[in-house]
């Protein structure tokens, strides 16, 4: 399960100036001549309710990292500029071969609504828009952050959040996998990587309350800061009020799906039986921990997720067990809302060992399967914020209805610029229930676009990736337009 957070606020803080640059589409960090520091802020008031309501289980089984597009491409030029005595100390060079840090911010602060932060350019000229001319100045602000301050009236406690030497000092001790404002880092090789760092540790942290989320803050390595040159050394990235598809955002991901055999249920193998706690059309949790037991015996009940309970089961051969016999999982202890549920009688059939261990003379080869897709009609307008099902089921070819649950189905979300497509999520694993294959879809977090979804099976000692399987529009629910 892929929970795209975009992010709420980036601003820049660029050294010695009190101007505000809380709006600016791109967040550029330089070094040499001056110096300049990243902010930026997820809420995570989402992951810490599924945290609470049991959607997500295991934090362990969580990962999160903080992607942010590089807003440029680089040409020879910009690699490879000349210096000559006419180099003045506004020209620029594409960083590259630097490492970013990546730590804590220590306060709350504000986004603030500045646009730049040098005032002798605007003083000396307008801007034109749709036929009127404005001036530049109205767009300078010294409200919120900048590198003096948090917010108004509160003052970092160093300019520029953090001195040299103190995260000289805290990147040490990262780098000895100690305790240390620092949490991660990433090395940037031509210059025109986007970022996309693990910072799942800290994360985590944010939803168990360990730590407070004030934000995360990015710098050049604190060797680079202390440089001098003519020339300023410059990378930029996209923040959150771009008017591209290339919003920064957290992007997290929940590595435990549901794996019911209760359809495929062989001997000699561990197989998962679950439970579904389906009430009035939706999945909620019970007021305890379910009870299950099968021919008297009592198995370990674990919680797969919001409503989803399961026992991991495996009957031997050995221990007279044989194929084609049905059992009965009998599950207790139901309460809800403090009322107590009947019993839940459930049945599975037990399949001959040779259905998962085919050991012989030859590799059975399986016929490829032909996909459909439901819960999404093709080219479908939905309006952002719906949570979508996405059934995928697979029919065997030359038949009318027969149709298989696969046990490794991937699926991809992507968008398309022209031929290029760009990964929305990339290939995640789907859920197999009883009966179907499916994939949840949370709108909420997606841009405007339109979407399209690859499926990918493993089977044959392949791996077959059906293209196009579905593709729907999500329109902003305010305008009803597309970005």
């Amino acid at each position: 399960m892929n929970i795209i957070t975009r992010l709420s606020k980036v601003n820049v803080l660029v050294q010695n100036s009190d101007y505000n640059i809380g709006i600016n589409p791109v967040a550029e960090l330089i070094y040499g001549n001056g110096i300049s520091r990243i902010i930026a802020y997820f809420d995570m008031e989402k992951l810490i309710n599924q945290y609470k309501d049991k959607t997500i289980i295991d934090l362990k089984k969580l990962t999160h990292r903080l992607f942010m597009k590089n807003c440029g491409s680089i040409d020879y030029t910009q690699l490879h500029q000349v210096y000559s005595s006419s180099t003045n100390s506004s020209d620029k060079l594409r960083a590259s071969s630097f490492d970013l840090i990546f730590f804590l911010v220590p306060m709350e602060w504000d986004g603030g609504k500045g646009f730049d932060y040098q005032s002798s350019y605007f003083n000396k000229s307008y801007i034109k828009q749709n036929d009127m001319e404005m001036d530049g100045r109205k767009l300078l602000s010294k409200d919120g952050a900048t590198w003096f301050k948090a917010r108004n009236g509160y003052q970092w406690d160093n300019d520029g959040i953090y001195t040299n030497d103190y995260l000289s000092e805290q990147y040490d001790k990262f780098a000895q996998g100690q305790d240390s404002i620092v949490i991660a880092r990433q090395h940037f090789d031509i210059g025109n990587e986007d970022i996309n760092v693990d910072i799942t540790d800290t994360v985590n942290k944010f939803i168990e309350g360990k730590l407070c989320n004030y934000g995360i803050g990015i710098a050049y390595s604190p060797m680079l800061e202390i440089q001098e040159t003519k020339m300023q050394n410059y990378v930029g990235f996209f923040t959150n009020k771009t008017n591209t598809f290339f919003e920064p955002a957290l992007i997290s991901n929940y590595n435990d799906i549901v794996d019911d055999s209760r359809s495929n249920f062989c001997l000699n193998k561990t197989n998962r039986l679950y439970l579904y706690s389906n009430i009035n059309g939706m999945l909620e949790n019970l007021d305890e921990m379910p009870k299950c037991s099968i021919s008297g015996k009592d198995y370990d009940v674990k919680q797969s997720s919001k409503g989803i309970y399961y026992i991991e089961v495996k009957l031997s051969s050995s221990d007279g067990y044989e194929g084609g016999t049905m059992y009965r999982d009998i599950w207790t202890n139901l309460k809800y809302n403090g009322d107590e549920i009947e019993d839940a009688e459930l049945y599975f059939t037990t399949k001959p060992a040779k259905i998962a261990f085919n050991v012989g003379s030859s590799i059975e080869t399986k016929p490829a399967f032909v996909l459909n897709a439901y819960g999404i009609t093709n080219d479908e307008k939905i309006h952002r914020g719906d949570i979508r099902k996405i059934g995928i089921s697979a029919r065997v070819p030359y038949t009318n209805e027969e149709c298989q649950l696969v046990d490794k189905m991937e699926l991809r979300l992507y968008v398309k610029d022209g031929e290029s497509e760009i990964d929305v999520f990339p290939f995640d694993s789907v859920n197999k229930s009883y009966l179907e294959n499916y994939y949840m879809i949370d709108t909420s977090s997606l841009i405007p676009s339109t979407y399209y979804i690859d499926i990918r099976l493993n089977y044959n000692m392949e791996k077959r990736v059906h293209k196009d399987v579905l593709h729907f529009d999500v329109i902003n629910d305010e305008t009803h337009k597309y970005f």
